[in-house]
């Protein structure tokens, strides 16, 4: 296998988007201060911070997994499930803040999980083909 492979391609977008995600504003209360994301780094506010940068490096070192394909079908299961994660502990964090409502202080930043959750399972499933390749192949000689 080589690592010029379209779900290459996948697990890298996948880290720029949670890379980008770690530093961008994701929840903001009504008077326009940022409660959770960017640079805020107190307290429970950091929790999700670290998670987004270990999942940007776990998607990133993913991609140079691409000779044990097996390995690599679960470090993608793994990050989607970090991914969920994030989000519950997004979710929990704006529900502990007393003046912040969980959908008028989202920004539009927090689509970026989900559309990396996208691109990890069409890696995912670019994986699972690759699998199926190499099986084939080697039951033909």
């Amino acid at each position: 296998m080589v690592i010029q492979r379209k779900q290459s391609l996948f697990l890298l977008i996948a880290a720029i988007l949670m890379g980008i995600y770690a530093f961008m504003p994701q929840l903001i209360n009504a008077r326009g201060d940022v409660i959770m994301g960017g640079m805020c780094l107190e307290g429970l506010e950091s929790i999700p911070f670290f998670l987004n940068c270990l999942i940007a490096l776990l998607s990133f070192i993913t991609i140079f997994k691409f000779k044990s394909l097996k390995f690599q079908k679960t470090l993608c299961i793994i990050n989607i499930l970090l991914i969920l994660a994030s989000l519950a502990t997004m979710c929990s964090i704006a529900f502990l803040q007393e003046d912040c409502d969980l959908l008028g202080s989202l920004t539009y930043y927090n689509v970026l999980p989900i559309l990396a959750i996208i691109f990890l399972l069409l890696a995912h499933k670019g994986i699972s083909h690759d699998r199926k390749l190499l099986r084939g192949s080697s039951r033909i000689r």
